[in-house]
């Protein structure tokens, strides 16, 4: 009997799947159980690749300023008691997974990016939120999300529990400027096997502001060139790396996450600039649709006044593009802008795992429930966190917010799987008919910046509140601050289930510190015997040396460029990196319900099986000490 390249490419890919889903059944969590209470074990374990082994950090600043990377000792977890000091002994473990998030893929030859407003923020009191407009780096985020892409295929489990990695969630802004290009780039990256290149345009000449063809702006860095008289990277120290351009263009295969991956909707990813919806029937947006396929690149505006204070977004915007300099560019129908139906389409077209990565095909709904076998111990539910119709304040309008249609419908899905949740008013209800499940939400915003209120969208405060109403919701994981950053919410000690839930922000492969994390749920008792849950949270590095030594063949070489060169950003913020505790954690909660029988993601779940339809509070005092390695 012969079969077609497509069907050996499915049983593969579903071989794929089963060894990221299947971590050998009841035997295999029996053993990762076993040296959750091994620190040997789990030290040696530890050592492959996270940053419990070593850490990247910043060296000291040569003549002019810019730094090298150098290696740190690596962090053990430390323990956070912050809601309860009940800690499990002997721990099931339940999942692992990995989260990324903030990978921003960009398409530094776009027309339509604003680069020069940059500038704007040299002056770190300027109160401009323009920091991200143009990075040194951009040519080269293929690689990174690569390098990425390799570290967590080559750790393949979770450094405390040993569970394999059952999937990966992208809590949002994957692309930088929702173009068809951009996304198809980070499909392709994540799916692997794929040949992706870092261009746009003409495909014989660098058309982007690194290039140097828009004349000798000196805010700007052009790799290929000469130090600058002026020029503020010339002045950091940034070196000339001739060849640096070719070779961030040149094709290269893309490594994938080797697992099954799910998408999470991001201001990025369906916004112009993160800012404005493509669909929106503002008049200047049509003509910025129009521009982006081609025309003329941005490379020079106007100054804007050297404290941005409360201006109005839509006259910043008239103020910026008011007498802007241009040069002719090639056009590439690649770079159209997506609607978010468009963009939830393209995940359709997929050779990873699964089809539409949550997604639903022919819907612009971006809120999910991940598909789940009847005795999966987890519930996760994806939301859509953003907020395109705030066009009121530049300074909140890429921030977020929850629709009313996704608040109820949120509300909903959390009564399926708690069979104890409270009122408004704090009652109590019982739902006799419902099996207690574990609940893990994702979206893009961290709680603090839901602050887009518009169109009569939910606000944080009314998410909180909402979630600590259910006692099963355990972990919200979320991005869009490229900051690593754990957060407590808690119910008051009095309350009938005391208790509440982590909220786990990563920070962005694009910016410094350039990492992802590995999350791991784990259930047991302590020695008195009452039931807790632990959440472990290991922050990973990209997969590339320290320094490239002026290596340009290949992608993992670029990677390091990139971060190098990332950690030198004029417009650095150091502080993404999180304190020590909000990067490798052990955080404890008190058991939602009685927690005895609940097994591991192993055969039957459905979280990674392509086969599946897809349907800062708390103190931070109190009862923190290091954890043990284990």
């Amino acid at each position: 009997m012969s079969v077609s390249r497509r069907k050996l490419f499915a049983f593969a890919a579903a071989g794929v799947a089963a060894a990221a889903i299947d971590p050998g059944g009841l035997g295999r969590a029996a053993v990762a159980a076993a040296d959750l209470a091994s620190p040997d074990k789990a030290r040696a374990r530890a050592g492959a690749g996270t940053t419990l082994d070593r850490t990247v950090l910043p060296g000291p600043p040569g003549p002019d300023g810019f730094r090298k990377l150098v290696e740190g000792a690596g962090e053990e977890h430390v323990l956070r008691s912050d809601i309860t000091s009940v800690r499990p002994e002997k721990p099931q473990p339940l999942v692992a997974f990995g989260h990324l998030s903030d990978l921003h893929v960009i398409d530094d030859q776009s027309p339509s990016r604003v680069e020069f407003l940059d500038r704007s923020n040299d002056d770190p009191d300027s109160g401009y939120p323009f920091t991200s407009a143009y990075r040194p780096h951009e040519f080269l985020s293929l690689h990174l999300v690569d390098a990425m892409c390799r570290s967590l295929k080559e750790l393949g489990e979770g450094p405390r529990t040993g569970l394999p990695l059952a999937f990966t969630v992208v809590t949002g802004d994957a692309v930088d400027n929702a173009q068809l290009n951009e996304t198809r780039w980070y499909i392709d990256l994540l799916d692997g096997g794929k040949s992706v290149r870092a261009d746009s345009g003409s495909p014989d000449r660098d058309e982007s502001l690194a290039g140097g063809v828009f004349g000798k702006d000196v805010h700007y860095w052009r790799p290929e060139e000469p130090a600058q008289e002026g020029n503020k990277y010339s002045a950091r120290g940034f070196p000339q790396i001739k060849g640096a351009l070719g070779a961030a263009r040149t094709a290269f295969t893309s490594t994938g996450l080797g697992m099954p991956w799910y998408a999470v909707y991001g201001n990025h990813d369906v916004m112009v600039q993160g800012n404005i919806r493509t669909d929106t029937d503002l008049p200047f947006v049509g003509s910025i649709k129009e521009h982006t396929e081609g025309g003329s690149k941005w490379s020079e505006g106007p100054e804007l006044p050297d404290k941005m204070e409360d201006l109005d977004l839509i006259d910043v915007i008239k103020a910026v593009f008011d007498g802007v300099e241009s040069e002719d560019v090639t056009a590439d129908p690649g770079r159209r802008l997506l609607t978010p139906a468009e963009f939830v389409d393209e995940h359709q077209r997929t050779s990873g795992l699964p089809v539409g990565h949550g997604f639903q095909q022919g819907s612009d709904k971006a809120y999910y429930v991940f598909p789940a076998a009847e005795k999966d111990p987890i519930r996760y539910i994806t939301l859509d966190s953003t907020n395109p119709a705030g066009l009121t304040n530049i300074q909140n309008n890429a921030d977020g917010g929850i629709d009313e249609d996704q608040f109820g419908w949120l509300e909903e899905r959390l009564k399926e799987f708690s069979g104890t949740y409270f009122t408004e008013s704090g009652d109590p209800v019982r739902q006799q008919d419902v099996e207690d499940r574990l609940i893990v939400v994702f979206c893009h915003h961290p709680i603090r910046t839901m602050t887009n209120d518009a169109d009569g969208h939910r606000t944080g405060e009314e998410v909180e509140a909402l979630l600590l109403r259910f006692p099963n919701v355990v972990l919200m994981a979320n991005g869009h601050t490229h900051r690593n950053e754990i957060t407590p919410h808690a119910r008051p000690a009095d309350h009938e289930k005391p208790g509440g839930f982590w909220e786990v922000s990563a920070a962005a492969h694009i910016d410094w510190p350039v990492q992802s994390r590995v999350v791991e749920i784990a259930a047991g008792k302590d020695a008195a015997g009452e039931e807790a849950l632990a959440i472990f949270t290991t922050v990973l590095d990209i997969d590339a040396p320290l320094s490239g030594g002026g290596d340009l063949g290949s992608p993992r070489a670029l990677a390091s460029l990139a971060r190098e060169l990332a950690v030198n950003d004029i417009q650095l913020d150091e502080t993404q990196r999180g304190e020590v505790d909000d990067r490798n954690a052990e955080l404890l909660l008190p058991a939602p319900f009685p927690l005895a029988g609940l097994k591991g993601a192993g055969k039957g779940s459905d979280a990674g099986n392509a086969a599946a339809p897809a349907e800062k509070g708390g103190s931070r005092a109190a009862g923190r000490e290091p954890a043990p390695v284990g």
